[in-house]
């Protein structure tokens, strides 16, 4: 019983530490492992493999100069809430058409369900960390 719980205890930190290691990584590298991941699993070839990595680059990069944190988010306007919303929708639409002019069409269908997917587990992460999880 003991070999189990501390079995437990190394695979937590482990998990905890993978976490912080992907919040400390530069738009250049989540970029990369991002697009190789996507290469592996929609056998992209090489000149799609680049498209997606800048397009990843320019992504995160925009992410990361336009993160808020606790304390500026909270001082939102509901004006400003609703205008931030709009300008992540339309980058995502200008991500989904940029995709689809990448990928050819049985790759775009597999990134989509991919994409629903992550989604998904995000939500059902965010349940669990709120306490609303089943």
């Amino acid at each position: 019983m003991k070999k189990l719980m501390i079995l437990v205890a190394i695979l937590t930190v482990g998990l905890i530490n993978a976490q912080r290691v992907e919040r400390n990584l530069t738009p250049e590298q989540i970029a990369s492992l991002k697009s190789k991941n996507m290469t592996l699993v929609l056998d992209l070839d090489e000149k799609q493999q680049i498209k997606v990595e800048q397009l990843l680059l320019n992504n995160a990069k925009d992410r990361k100069a336009k993160k808020l944190n606790k304390e500026e988010r909270s001082k939102l306007t509901s004006n400003q809430r609703i205008a931030l919303k709009e300008q992540m929708l339309e980058k995502q639409i200008a991500m989904k058409r940029e995709m689809r002019s990448i990928l050819n069409a049985d790759q775009y269908t597999r990134w989509e369900k991919m994409m629903v997917k992550i989604k998904n587990g995000k939500k059902k992460s965010r349940k669990k960390k709120s306490g609303r999880g089943n």
